[in-house]
Protein backbone atom coordinates (compact mmCIF):
# COMPACT_ATOMS: atom_id res chain seq x y z
CA UNK A 1 0.00 0.00 0.00
CA UNK A 2 1.38 3.49 -0.94
CA UNK A 3 2.49 6.14 1.64
CA UNK A 4 2.03 9.48 1.91
CA UNK A 5 5.68 9.58 2.24
CA UNK A 6 5.95 7.75 -1.55
CA UNK A 7 3.72 10.86 -2.75
CA UNK A 8 6.36 13.31 -1.48
CA UNK A 9 8.92 10.85 -3.06
CA UNK A 10 7.06 11.26 -6.45
CA UNK A 11 6.49 15.16 -6.18
CA UNK A 12 9.76 15.46 -5.98
CA UNK A 13 10.69 13.33 -8.75
CA UNK A 14 8.40 14.72 -10.82
CA UNK A 15 10.08 18.14 -10.16
CA UNK A 16 13.24 17.28 -11.36
CA UNK A 17 11.23 15.91 -14.55
CA UNK A 18 10.21 19.07 -15.59
CA UNK A 19 13.18 21.06 -14.41
CA UNK A 20 15.23 19.20 -16.58
CA UNK A 21 12.79 19.29 -19.37
CA UNK A 22 11.76 15.81 -19.29
CA UNK A 23 8.11 15.91 -19.61
CA UNK A 24 5.82 19.37 -19.83
CA UNK A 25 3.13 19.93 -16.12
CA UNK A 26 0.47 19.42 -18.55
CA UNK A 27 1.70 16.26 -20.06
CA UNK A 28 1.67 14.70 -16.51
CA UNK A 29 -1.33 16.23 -15.41
CA UNK A 30 -3.45 14.26 -16.96
CA UNK A 31 -2.87 11.16 -16.33
CA UNK A 32 -3.25 11.52 -12.31
CA UNK A 33 -6.88 11.46 -10.38
CA UNK A 34 -5.31 14.75 -8.33
CA UNK A 35 -5.23 18.39 -8.17
CA UNK A 36 -2.40 19.71 -9.88
CA UNK A 37 -1.40 23.63 -9.65
CA UNK A 38 1.38 26.19 -10.18
CA UNK A 39 1.54 29.44 -8.42
CA UNK A 40 3.71 32.16 -9.57
CA UNK A 41 6.08 33.83 -6.67
CA UNK A 42 6.39 37.40 -6.10
CA UNK A 43 10.39 38.41 -5.02
CA UNK A 44 9.26 37.94 -1.55
CA UNK A 45 8.06 34.40 -2.13
CA UNK A 46 4.89 34.28 -1.59
CA UNK A 47 2.71 32.66 -3.46
CA UNK A 48 0.90 34.99 -6.18
CA UNK A 49 -1.28 34.02 -9.19
CA UNK A 50 -2.25 30.64 -9.87
CA UNK A 51 -0.53 30.10 -13.11
CA UNK A 52 -2.22 26.37 -13.94
CA UNK A 53 -4.59 24.03 -12.42
CA UNK A 54 -5.51 20.54 -14.30
CA UNK A 55 -8.83 19.93 -15.54
CA UNK A 56 -8.97 17.10 -12.61
CA UNK A 57 -8.73 19.88 -10.32
CA UNK A 58 -10.78 22.41 -12.13
CA UNK A 59 -13.56 20.30 -12.69
CA UNK A 60 -13.69 18.41 -8.93
CA UNK A 61 -13.90 22.37 -7.32
CA UNK A 62 -16.22 23.43 -9.83
CA UNK A 63 -14.38 26.84 -11.17
CA UNK A 64 -12.22 27.86 -14.31
CA UNK A 65 -8.86 28.75 -13.50
CA UNK A 66 -9.61 32.94 -14.33
CA UNK A 67 -12.10 32.57 -11.55
CA UNK A 68 -9.67 30.78 -8.87
CA UNK A 69 -7.60 34.27 -9.48
CA UNK A 70 -10.33 36.57 -9.16
CA UNK A 71 -11.57 34.98 -5.81
CA UNK A 72 -8.33 36.20 -4.11
CA UNK A 73 -8.66 35.20 -0.32
CA UNK A 74 -12.59 34.12 -0.59
CA UNK A 75 -11.26 31.25 -2.51
CA UNK A 76 -9.71 29.82 1.09
CA UNK A 77 -13.16 30.71 2.60
CA UNK A 78 -14.95 28.76 -0.14
CA UNK A 79 -13.13 25.47 -0.70
CA UNK A 80 -11.10 25.29 2.50
CA UNK A 81 -11.77 24.38 6.68
CA UNK A 82 -10.61 27.94 8.64
CA UNK A 83 -8.44 25.86 10.95
CA UNK A 84 -6.77 23.88 8.77
CA UNK A 85 -5.71 27.44 6.87
CA UNK A 86 -4.81 28.85 10.51
CA UNK A 87 -2.29 26.28 10.95
CA UNK A 88 -1.41 25.56 6.76
CA UNK A 89 -0.78 28.84 5.31
CA UNK A 90 1.61 30.65 7.94
CA UNK A 91 4.07 27.42 7.67
CA UNK A 92 3.97 27.45 4.06
CA UNK A 93 4.79 31.05 3.58
CA UNK A 94 7.57 30.29 6.09
CA UNK A 95 8.54 27.24 3.22
CA UNK A 96 8.06 29.01 0.18
CA UNK A 97 10.27 32.72 1.57
CA UNK A 98 13.04 30.07 2.83
CA UNK A 99 13.44 29.76 -0.65
CA UNK A 100 14.80 25.75 -0.47
CA UNK A 101 13.78 24.10 -3.73
CA UNK A 102 15.26 20.70 -2.02
CA UNK A 103 12.38 20.70 0.46
CA UNK A 104 9.16 19.85 0.27
CA UNK A 105 5.88 21.27 2.67
CA UNK A 106 3.62 18.42 3.25
CA UNK A 107 -0.09 19.08 4.86
CA UNK A 108 -3.21 17.40 5.62
CA UNK A 109 -6.59 19.58 4.65
CA UNK A 110 -10.34 19.28 4.18
CA UNK A 111 -11.67 20.47 0.80
CA UNK A 112 -14.92 21.47 -0.23
CA UNK A 113 -15.85 19.90 -3.49
CA UNK A 114 -18.27 20.63 -6.19
CA UNK A 115 -21.88 20.00 -5.43
CA UNK A 116 -20.34 18.11 -1.69
CA UNK A 117 -22.36 18.57 1.49
CA UNK A 118 -19.25 17.33 3.78
CA UNK A 119 -15.62 18.25 3.09
CA UNK A 120 -13.26 15.82 2.20
CA UNK A 121 -9.68 14.80 3.32
CA UNK A 122 -6.81 15.59 0.85
CA UNK A 123 -2.75 15.06 1.37
CA UNK A 124 -1.01 17.85 -0.15
CA UNK A 125 2.87 18.19 -1.17
CA UNK A 126 4.11 21.61 -2.22
CA UNK A 127 7.42 21.97 -3.64
CA UNK A 128 9.47 24.56 -4.97
CA UNK A 129 10.17 24.50 -8.85
CA UNK A 130 13.23 26.84 -10.43
CA UNK A 131 11.63 28.43 -13.37
CA UNK A 132 13.09 31.71 -15.59
CA UNK A 133 15.38 32.37 -12.87
CA UNK A 134 12.44 32.97 -10.06
CA UNK A 135 10.73 30.27 -9.06
CA UNK A 136 7.15 28.72 -9.01
CA UNK A 137 5.13 26.33 -6.62
CA UNK A 138 3.68 23.24 -7.57
CA UNK A 139 1.18 21.54 -5.76
CA UNK A 140 -0.24 17.92 -5.70
CA UNK A 141 -3.52 17.42 -3.60
CA UNK A 142 -4.64 13.69 -3.82
CA UNK A 143 -7.63 12.28 -2.15
CA UNK A 144 -6.66 10.08 0.75
CA UNK A 145 -8.63 7.50 -0.25
CA UNK A 146 -7.18 7.94 -4.05
CA UNK A 147 -3.78 7.62 -3.63
CA UNK A 148 -3.57 3.88 -4.47
CA UNK A 149 -4.69 4.90 -8.15
CA UNK A 150 -2.37 8.17 -8.18
CA UNK A 151 0.77 6.49 -6.92
CA UNK A 152 0.37 3.42 -9.47
CA UNK A 153 0.02 6.24 -12.52
CA UNK A 154 2.45 8.28 -11.10
CA UNK A 155 4.93 5.65 -11.06
CA UNK A 156 4.40 4.38 -14.64
CA UNK A 157 4.91 8.07 -16.12
CA UNK A 158 7.91 7.95 -13.97
CA UNK A 159 9.25 5.03 -15.03
CA UNK A 160 8.78 5.57 -18.38
CA UNK A 161 10.58 8.53 -17.80
CA UNK A 162 13.06 6.49 -16.72
CA UNK A 163 13.66 4.13 -19.50
CA UNK A 164 14.16 6.68 -22.20
CA UNK A 165 16.63 8.68 -19.95
CA UNK A 166 18.74 5.18 -19.56
CA UNK A 167 18.23 4.20 -23.10
CA UNK A 168 18.66 7.22 -25.15
CA UNK A 169 22.36 6.98 -25.85
CA UNK A 170 21.44 3.48 -27.59
CA UNK A 171 18.66 5.15 -29.51
CA UNK A 172 21.11 7.85 -31.06
CA UNK A 173 23.13 5.31 -32.17
CA UNK A 174 20.83 3.79 -34.64
CA UNK A 175 20.69 4.40 -38.18
CA UNK A 176 18.03 5.63 -39.98
CA UNK A 177 17.65 2.30 -41.77
CA UNK A 178 17.74 0.56 -38.56
CA UNK A 179 14.53 2.92 -37.20
CA UNK A 180 13.04 1.52 -40.29
CA UNK A 181 13.96 -1.72 -39.63
CA UNK A 182 12.79 -2.02 -36.27
CA UNK A 183 9.61 -0.62 -37.21
CA UNK A 184 8.85 -3.54 -39.98
CA UNK A 185 10.49 -6.32 -37.43
CA UNK A 186 7.43 -4.47 -34.70
CA UNK A 187 4.41 -5.04 -36.83
CA UNK A 188 5.31 -8.33 -36.98
CA UNK A 189 7.33 -8.75 -40.68
CA UNK A 190 9.35 -11.11 -41.63
CA UNK A 191 12.83 -10.69 -43.48
CA UNK A 192 11.62 -11.31 -46.66
CA UNK A 193 8.58 -9.37 -46.26
CA UNK A 194 11.43 -6.22 -44.93
CA UNK A 195 13.17 -6.80 -47.65
CA UNK A 196 10.51 -6.34 -50.18
CA UNK A 197 9.17 -3.18 -48.14
CA UNK A 198 12.52 -1.59 -48.30
CA UNK A 199 14.21 -3.24 -51.56
CA UNK A 200 16.85 -4.48 -49.43
CA UNK A 201 18.48 -7.35 -49.93
CA UNK A 202 17.48 -10.23 -47.31
CA UNK A 203 21.52 -10.51 -46.54
CA UNK A 204 20.85 -6.84 -45.80
CA UNK A 205 18.43 -7.01 -43.44
CA UNK A 206 20.16 -9.71 -41.32
CA UNK A 207 22.87 -7.76 -41.43
CA UNK A 208 20.64 -4.96 -40.01
CA UNK A 209 18.96 -6.94 -37.56
CA UNK A 210 22.43 -7.82 -35.84
CA UNK A 211 23.33 -4.61 -35.74
CA UNK A 212 20.39 -3.35 -34.01
CA UNK A 213 20.83 -6.14 -31.38
CA UNK A 214 23.73 -5.32 -31.14
CA UNK A 215 23.70 -1.52 -30.73
CA UNK A 216 20.57 -1.74 -28.08
CA UNK A 217 21.68 -4.94 -26.56
CA UNK A 218 18.45 -7.02 -26.74
CA UNK A 219 18.13 -10.52 -26.72
CA UNK A 220 14.47 -10.99 -27.10
CA UNK A 221 11.63 -9.60 -29.23
CA UNK A 222 9.68 -8.64 -25.89
CA UNK A 223 12.72 -6.12 -25.05
CA UNK A 224 13.11 -5.29 -28.79
CA UNK A 225 9.33 -3.97 -28.61
CA UNK A 226 9.45 -2.66 -25.08
CA UNK A 227 12.40 0.05 -26.79
CA UNK A 228 10.32 0.55 -29.98
CA UNK A 229 7.55 1.69 -28.12
CA UNK A 230 9.30 4.14 -25.56
CA UNK A 231 10.90 5.62 -28.30
CA UNK A 232 7.81 5.72 -30.60
CA UNK A 233 8.91 3.26 -33.48
CA UNK A 234 6.29 1.27 -33.55
CA UNK A 235 3.83 1.65 -36.31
Amino acid sequence: MPTFDDISQKLFQINRGLTNGGFEVADFARLVPASLMVHTMDNAGTPQQILYMNEWGCHHLGVELEELNLMKDHYYRKFFVEEDMAEVLPRLLDYCRNNDSTKQYNFFQRVKLYKQKEHKWFYTVCKLLPQDGGQSLIMLSSPVEGVGSMMRKVSRVLEENRYIAANYRKFSLLTHREKEIITQITAGKTTAEISDALFISKETVGTHRKNINRKLEVKSFAELLKFAEAFELVP
